[in-house]
């Protein structure tokens, strides 16, 4: 069967680029379609006045060969080694996270540690006996860590990012968001090295778990270099990337999609497609059809919500401001600040460093829009933190996502389902990635699910590929 028209893949993220990838190099004519002027998405960073501002930053990891393999012959010697460090402030003190069992032994006061280390024994028996009748993520981190350590660790620190609790989150949340403890992480992964076989192995989209295995790589710009020439090899093996382009309209008819309307530079089109790959938020994706999916449809898409971040990017006047790669904070208007020296990132002129706040919020919020309120939140809170001093900042940068992280409330598998259904009864259609799947992964692994979606999308009889 001969390809009448291209794929047409919305968003040049991971997810959607190494689609592009896999349907080019079995001799598909694709068109990525992407809103901003630069690909990478989530993935990718934001160039102002000549440097790489991430949104993250994200690290290359994977286990699976076939990822490997591919990003290392893309980047060849332009793939460094990182090592990774995590820190977060908690009673004064910096503890590393995950949370190890001799760092908190150290650093928290005897009576307390007493106390964590009686309710974890506790939890961790009583969680093995007793199912509870509701399950969520307060439950399955009371397991984890115990009620102690629940409360002092996450409890409010959750409610404070997500502006809602681990009561109200589904059990999915902790289970692929929260590590336990690293001695428990450490005793799982000997098991299944034990059971596996050690060495390289695939990895699974569905249901993943985040864990960071596998070596640790970056470049002089971070991720958004490796998604860079990622669309770089693209248009050179003959695929399409339409930048500032956004996908307003799905086009129908029965169970095939036939086109997709785009709005750029203030106009209006319709692209005839073959096939489709999404890796736009999958509510609003879900609400571009017409004629619509049904109510249906429509009720599981307004019951899915993201979580809005703005980033707020300082250039500094120090090679390196931060003693860890990311250190998290419970009490400041930011929940993360990273230091971009850590990555191996070229920052000029020397001597300087980029620093990334990012503040979690809802769009009504009245950071989401206020520029100066955000800007002065951020700079009072790293000095207030002993971070830097005001004179130290250069620049300051305010840049921000919608859809940030995908909030798995209680009940949402219930809509999603409905929503991936509704997607599984049109022929010619697959949906991709973090956002397009509702689903929080790494970078590597929502490159897996473009793979897979270009695969599905090859293998269908009706999809007229």
């Amino acid at each position: 069967m001969t390809q009448s028209h291209p794929t047409i893949i919305l968003g040049a993220g991971c997810a959607g680029l190494a689609a592009a990838y896999r349907l080019r190099k079995k001799g598909r004519d694709v068109v990525v379609i992407e809103a901003e002027d630069h690909a990478g998405g989530l993935a990718g960073g934001i160039r102002i006045q000549g440097s790489v501002y991430e949104y993250g930053p994200h690290i290359f990891h994977t286990t699976d060969p076939e990822i490997l393999a591919d990003v290392k012959e893309l980047m060849g010697a332009e793939l460094l080694p990182y090592k990774r460090t995590i820190q977060i402030k908690f009673l004064g003190n910096y503890f590393q996270f995950p949370l190890s069992i001799p760092d908190v032994l150290q650093k928290l006061p005897l009576l307390t540690v007493l106390h964590a280390a009686l309710s974890f024994a506790y939890w961790f028996v009583r969680g093995a006996l007793i199912k509870p009748p509701v399950e969520n993520s307060e439950t399955v981190l009371k397991r984890y860590y115990g009620d102690v350590l629940y409360r002092l660790f996450f409890r409010d620190y959750i409610t404070r990012v997500w502006g809602i609790g681990p009561s109200a989150f589904s059990p999915a949340f902790a289970r692929e968001r929260i590590p336990r403890f690293n001695i428990l992480e450490w005793w799982e992964r000997a098991g299944a090295a034990l059971g596996k076989g050690l060495g390289r192995r695939k990895i699974a989209t569905q249901g993943y778990v985040e864990k960071v295995e596998g070596e640790l790589y970056t470049t002089k710009e971070g991720f958004s270099l490796i998604t860079r020439k990622m669309a770089e090899r693209l248009v050179q093996a003959g695929a399409v990337i339409s930048f500032q382009t956004r996908a307003v309209e799905i086009q129908r008819e029965g169970d095939r999609v036939t086109g997709v309307t785009v709005e750029r530079g203030g106009r209006r089109e319709t692209l005839a497609c073959g096939a489709l790959v999404n890796t736009l938020p999958i509510n609003d994706f879900a609400m571009a059809f017409q004629p619509p999916l049904g109510p249906e449809a429509a009720e599981s898409a307004a019951a899915l919500r993201f979580r809005a971040i703005v980033f707020v990017g300082l250039k500094v006047r120090r090679p390196k401001v931060l003693q860890a790669s990311f250190m998290y904070f419970r009490e400041h208007s930011f929940n993360r600040v990273t230091d971009l020296a850590h990555f191996g990132f070229q920052i000029d002129p020397p001597g300087r460093t980029l620093l990334v706040a990012e503040v979690t919020c809802d769009p009504k919020d009245a950071v989401w829009s206020d520029e100066a309120l955000v800007k002065e939140s951020v700079v009072a809170d790293l000095v207030k933190e002993n971070i830097l001093s005001r004179d130290e900042v250069e620049e300051m940068h305010v840049f921000r996502t919608r859809h940030g992280q995908p909030m798995y409330t209680l009940g949402y598998e219930k809509a999603l389902a409905s929503l991936l259904g509704a997607f599984a009864g049109l022929e010619n259609v697959e949906t991709a990635g973090r956002q397009g799947r509702f689903q929080y992964v790494n970078t590597h692994v929502a490159m897996k699910m473009g793979y897979e979606a270009a695969d599905r999308l090859l293998a269908r009889p009706g999809a007229g590929l």
